[in-house]
C-alpha cells in the first residue's frame, strides 16, 4: 500500500470524523510519513511546551521523508510554474516543500487545503482531499 503524507490541514482536523477515520486507518497500517516542514507547523501551533513535547513524541513514531536538495529544487520549479499561471501567492513554502517531499517518496499527499489542488495541477502527483 502507498505511503501517505498528511498535511498540517489534515492533522489539525483529525477530530472530525471525515478526517479521523482515514487518518487513523493510515496510522494503524503504518502508511503515514512525516517531513520537517509539516512537523514544524504542528509544533508551532502547540498550545504550550507540554503540548509541543507530546506532539514531537508522536511525530517521532512516524517514518520521515528527509528534505534534500532535489526536493528543494522541485519546490522551486513548482512555484515558478504557479507563477506563470498567476497562482504563486497561493501555496505556502511549507505546502510546496511538503508536496515535493511526498512526490519524491511516491507518497500520496492528503490535505484539506485547496492550495494543494493548484500544486497537483502542475505535478500530477497523487493527492487526496479529506473532509468537506
Amino acid at each position: 500500500m502507498r505511503a501517505v503524507l498528511p498535511d498540517t490541514s489534515v492533522w489539525i482536523r483529525r477530530d472530525r470524523l471525515d478526517v479521523a477515520a482515514p487518518l487513523s486507518e493510515a496510522i494503524a497500517e503504518d502508511r503515514t510519513v512525516m517531513t520537517t516542514p509539516i512537523a514544524l507547523e504542528l509544533l508551532r501551533s502547540a498550545r504550550d511546551a507540554f503540548a509541543a513535547r507530546t506532539v514531537a513524541g508522536q511525530l517521532e513514531l512516524l517514518r520521515w521523508i528527509p528534505l534534500t536538495s532535489i526536493i528543494e529544487r522541485r519546490a522551486r520549479e513548482v512555484v515558478l510554474a504557479l507563477t506563470r499561471r498567476g497562482y504563486h501567492r497561493g501555496p505556502s513554502p511549507v505546502d510546496l516543500l511538503a508536496a515535493a517531499a511526498a512526490e519524491s517518496a511516491g507518497a500520496e499527499l492528503w490535505h484539506c487545503d485547496r492550495h494543494f489542488e493548484l500544486i497537483g495541477e502542475i505535478t500530477g502527483q497523487p493527492m487526496r482531499r479529506l473532509g468537506t
